[in-house]
C-alpha cells in the first residue's frame, strides 16, 4: 500500500466523491535536525565521559555505560516522533493539519474559504528548502492554516494559488 493510499483510508481525512489529493506532506526533516544533533551529542558525549571516568576511577557497572545511549536513544525518538506526528494534506475541496497518534487534533477548511497564502522563508530556509506557507481564511475569529517547516513551499504556496484561482463549482464539485 503507498502512501497515499494509506492516507485515503486515514478515518481523520473526510475525502468526498471525485476528491482529489493534490498534496501532502510533513515538516521538513532539517527542522529537527538540531535536536537530533543535540540527542547524539548526549549519547556520545555521555560515552565519552563514562570512558574517561572509567579511565580515572577504575570498573564502573556495565550498566552505567549504557545510560548516555538510553538517554540520547530517548530524546531522540521523542524528537522524531513530534515530527511524525504532524501531517499536512491539501486536497481539491479541503486543506487539512493533523496533529496527533493517540490524541488527535485535526484543522479542516474549505478552499472556498481561504482568502489568500503567505509564503515566509529565512534565508537558512531558502538555501535548505523549506519554509511557512499560511492560508488566510475569511472572516476576523477563522482558523488560518499554517503549514510550518514544509519542503518546497513555493510549490505548497503554487498548489493552493491554482485551486484558489478555480471557480468555486470546479473546486467543489456537488
Amino acid at each position: 500500500m503507498t502512501r497515499s493510499e494509506r492516507l485515503q483510508s486515514a478515518d481523520w481525512l473526510t475525502l468526498t466523491d471525485g476528491e482529489q489529493i493534490e498534496w501532502h506532506g510533513r515538516p521538513s526533516l532539517f527542522r529537527i535536525a538540531p535536536q537530533v544533533a543535540g540527542a547524539l551529542l548526549v549519547a556520545i558525549g555521555g560515552a565519552v565521559t563514562i570512558s574517561l571516568l572509567t579511565s580515572l576511577v577504575g570498573a564502573i557497572p556495565t550498566v552505567v555505560h549504557l545510560v548516555p545511549f538510553l538517554i540520547g536513544g530517548g530524546l531522540l525518538t521523542v524528537v522524531v516522533l513530534q515530527w511524525y506526528r504532524v501531517q499536512y494534506v491539501i486536497t481539491s475541496q479541503q486543506v487539512y493539519i493533523k496533529r496527533g497518534f493517540l490524541s488527535l487534533d485535526v484543522d479542516q477548511i474549505r478552499i472556498g474559504r481561504i482568502q489568500n497564502t503567505t509564503l515566509s522563508q529565512s534565508l537558512l530556509e531558502r538555501l535548505l528548502g523549506y519554509g511557512d506557507v499560511i492560508a488566510y481564511t475569511a472572516g476576523s475569529d477563522t482558523l488560518n492554516i499554517e503549514f510550518e517547516s514544509v519542503p518546497d513551499p513555493s510549490g505548497v504556496n503554487r498548489t493552493l494559488s491554482e485551486l484558489l484561482g478555480q471557480p468555486e463549482t470546479e473546486a467543489a464539485p456537488v
